[in-house]
């Protein structure tokens, strides 16, 4: 099991990687790699989508550390959060062969569990901080939070597995994390507190997560909370077994690196008897958009995708001089609400528009993008209509002046667009800017 110092400066390695400086991306890989792979593993069930899941965030990070802030929450919670997300994407991508393997070894996973928790309550016991918060709580809480953090499944499937009735499964794990927000000292005040933590465990409904992609489309706190119940979650790897690490994963990730004009040249002290030929083994990482879900119910760690998209700008909007004031996500108004388009107001005062999933529309009719001219107000103004899910910015004198609040939307209307200056179709996506200035 993992006994990993405390002491790593994860905000000093990240903005080390953000100056481009190629021995803080090794050094948070010999320190970290081998728990995100075990996360991974636990989760995926599959060495090669783990190793998969591994090689993306890294690159991720690298790529991105620079956008990092320490306000915006802990450096740790901002890394695993790419990582779970990551794995959310490449569990969305394999669900069916991931389900297949998973029938079989979830059926272990609660014996297994309580015993890697007996053992956590043996081996630190003098501990203070998470772990002895945690022990201050009833074993069954302890084993529906411990559960829920590694499951693949949603909240019911579970409490199935724990032969424990949904409702006081939620019960267990809301009781766990009032517990821990009130011991742990670093979370600001917030009403939704427990149910961000509940988000970033897993397993909630279309409607419960709605509730909370809400919150962090309106509140940066509730994304920063996030970011620390993350970071604090982090102390479970404590419980899985170290999982070796293969020279090819840290090929490919150099192969990776390599690709882009900051890492050109990375320095290979890691491995020094490296396999030749494997670093193109593994898949480069994709678009953002192509990986989003388009079925809520099969993303189990989706726990920080909208905060990565509002306050660390991650594998959405590649490295720019043109650094993002305001930014959009535009998610569907339905029940089953799923992040659909970003919209990012530069410095500059121009909206470039993203999409994260790709719409199918019929030759008779047309997306058209609006923007709120005024605050509160139920006047429209058309920005245009697009027949297809394509990237496309709309420049200053276009765009006009644009506040934190405004509402931008994307109906679906006839060829043309609508007649009446505002929308008359279905809204597709909506979302408010929040200001990133602050």
């Amino acid at each position: 099991m993992f006994n990993k110092s405390t002491s790593f400066q994860y905000e000093k390695t990240l903005k080390a990687c953000g100056k481009g400086q190629k021995s803080a991306i090794q050094n948070l890989y010999k320190h970290d790699a081998p728990q995100m792979l075990a996360l991974a593993f636990r989760i995926l069930g599959n060495l090669s989508y783990a190793e998969q899941a591994v090689q993306r965030a890294f690159v991720t990070i690298w790529k991105n550390a620079h956008t990092y802030n320490e306000e915006v929450g802990p450096a740790k919670g901002w890394i695993y959060s790419i990582l779970r997300y990551h794995i959310g994407a490449l569990y969305k991508q394999n669900y069916d062969s991931i389900q297949a393997a998973l029938q079989s070894r979830d059926s272990v996973l609660v014996e297994t569990l309580s015993h890697l928790q007996a053992e956590i309550n043996t081996e630190h016991a003098a501990h203070t901080g998470f772990h002895a918060f945690l022990e201050e709580l009833p074993l069954e809480p302890q084993s529906c939070l411990i559960n829920m953090y590694f499951s693949s499944g949603e909240q019911a499937t579970t409490a199935t597995l724990l032969n424990m009735p949904l409702g006081r499964f939620k019960e267990n794990i809301l009781l766990g994390l009032r517990h821990l927000s009130k011991k742990l000292n670093n979370f600001p005040y917030h009403a939704d507190n427990e149910k961000i933590g509940e988000y970033v465990l897993g397993g909630l409904t279309g409607e419960e997560e709605r509730h909370v992609l809400q919150l962090f489309n309106q509140d940066s706190t509730a994304a920063s909370i996030a970011l620390i119940w993350e970071d604090h979650f982090t102390h479970y790897l404590d419980q899985l077994p170290e999982q070796p690490l293969h020279p090819r994963l840290w090929s490919s990730i150099k192969h990776n690196l390599q690709n882009t004009e900051e890492a050109s040249g990375i320095l290979d002290i890691i491995h020094e008897h490296e396999t030749p030929g494997l670093s193109g083994l593994l898949a480069r990482v994709r678009e953002t958009g192509k990986i989003v879900s388009n079925n809520l119910r099969l993303w189990k760690i989706t726990s920080l995708i909208l905060a990565i998209c509002l306050l660390l700008i991650v594998s959405i909007f590649p490295s720019s001089s043109n650094m993002a004031k305001m930014i959009a996500v535009l998610s569907s108004p339905s029940q089953n609400s799923q992040a659909a388009w970003i919209v990012n107001v530069n410095q500059d005062g121009a909206a470039r528009f993203k999409p994260l999933v790709q719409q199918n529309i019929d030759e008779n009719l047309a997306m058209e993008v609006w923007v709120q001219p005024e605050i509160p107000s139920n006047d429209y103004r058309s920005l245009g209509t697009l027949k297809s899910t394509r990237a496309f910015t709309i420049e200053p004198e276009n765009l006009g002046k644009v506040n934190p609040g405004q509402l931008f939307q994307i109906s679906l209307e006839p060829i043309g667009g609508s007649t009446s200056g505002k929308p008359t179709g279905s809204v597709l996506y909506q979302g408010r800017l929040i200001d990133l200035s602050n």
